[in-house]
């Protein structure tokens, strides 16, 4: 599927769910299901049947898209076609409004009706500073760094025009956005030492590579970006990507790259979400990390501004629902000191919950199939 984004010359171009019971009558989930359908159930939420944010209370989705130096006119275009892409895919295909998604570029002139400013520490901050104080509390940001990464002894780098970008600057730049849930992408080359310095709660951490010494260039985001331009990520077909889903669909794609081309692996692709600054490569909701990426998603009804229904029963649904994931958010702490089965037990339970709960509001918006 094609964006009408311009693309530099000779770019490098290289290369389902589970069902639910019905509401009502025989077959409604009544208890608990057994333990052995539990991981069932758990894995079908990947799909993104379970977790439609679109439908719990949220406000708007801020996007910023930060291209680095090239180094060469190859990884430039490449860089630029990327974000480009993205760019379009967020706006035209997502809902983002236009508005809400800035590309600061290596080289702005070159395309100065889809690159805002030149990609600076400064100008990062400055963009970072305007979004933070114009954001509100239960909005979204998404920050995507598209380039080159390099590591040394004392700190990670992302390479940027002027001095590079290190985590500690993204730490700081990030203080306007205190409640806000922030979604990370570092898709260069280097980038795993940015994830622990940027862990915590409500942050969703996604580098390239495992460590800062990974250091050849990085196939990740051309399949990360193709996660929201093309169809393949959307595991239920409902139109809604998660930065779970486009993990877990770029993650595959670059290692189906390398077995095709029989070379040795040199990224791998890691998610924190738990705030311990870990990170998973085998990222998903029965693990450690993947259940707050899981639930950031864009396309559908998550792609617009959430509007305060004016239906009284549809505010008690929303509440219950945001209810019911704090309850899992709660289990979710305190995995460590419960036995497997029995955490998967309850949280099943409340999964199951969820989703019931998630089509009542389906319903009742008139939003069921």
């Amino acid at each position: 599927m094609g964006y009408a984004v311009p693309l530099l010359p000779d770019a490098d171009t290289h290369g389902r769910g589970v069902g639910l019971p019905p509401l009502e009558g025989p077959g409604v989930i009544q208890g608990r299901v057994p333990i052995a359908g539990a991981r069932v159930l758990l894995a079908a939420l990947l799909t993104g049947i379970v977790f439609p944010l679109g439908l719990q209370a949220q406000g708007e989705t801020h996007a910023i898209i930060v291209v680095g130096l090239g180094g060469s006119a190859q990884y430039r275009e490449r860089f630029h076609n990327q974000a480009a892409a993205l760019k379009a895919a967020l706006t035209e295909r997502h809902g983002i409004p236009t508005e809400n998604v800035i590309y600061l570029g290596e080289r702005p002139e070159d395309a100065p009706d889809v690159i805002a400013d030149k990609s600076t520490r400064a100008n990062l901050f400055r963009v970072l500073g305007e979004v933070g104080a114009r954001a509100q509390p239960m909005d979204r940001l998404l920050l995507v760094l598209i380039g080159h990464g390099t590591s040394d002894r004392n700190e990670a780098q992302f390479n940027i025009s002027g001095p590079d970008l290190t985590p500690s600057d993204l730490q700081t730049a990030l203080i306007p956005f205190p409640t806000q849930t922030i979604a990370l992408v570092h898709t260069g080359s280097a980038s795993g030492g940015f994830l622990t310095p940027l862990s915590g709660p409500n942050r969703v951490i996604i580098t390239a590579t495992r460590t800062g010494r990974e250091r050849n260039a990085t196939e990740f985001p051309e399949f990360f970006v193709g996660a929201f331009t093309d169809d393949g990520a959307d595991l239920d077909h409902d139109e809604r990507i998660s930065l779970l889903e486009a993990f877990l669909y770029a993650r595959q794609e670059v290692e189906r790259r390398y077995q095709e081309q029989n070379e040795l692996l040199t990224e791998h692709a890691i998610l924190d979400d738990n705030g311990d600054g870990e990170g998973s490569h085998d990222a998903g909701l029965t693990g450690p990390d993947g259940l707050l990426a899981a639930t950031f998603q864009l396309g559908g009804a998550a792609g617009t501004s959430a509007q305060t229904p004016d239906d009284p029963e549809l505010v008690r649904l929303y509440e219950e629902r945001v209810e019911i994931q704090e309850r899992i958010s709660q289990l979710r702490a305190v995995r460590d000191a419960l036995a497997e089965d029995a955490y998967l037990a309850e949280m099943e339970e409340l999964l199951v919950e969820l989703a019931l709960k998630t089509r009542e509001i389906r319903a009742l918006e008139g939003g069921n199939e």
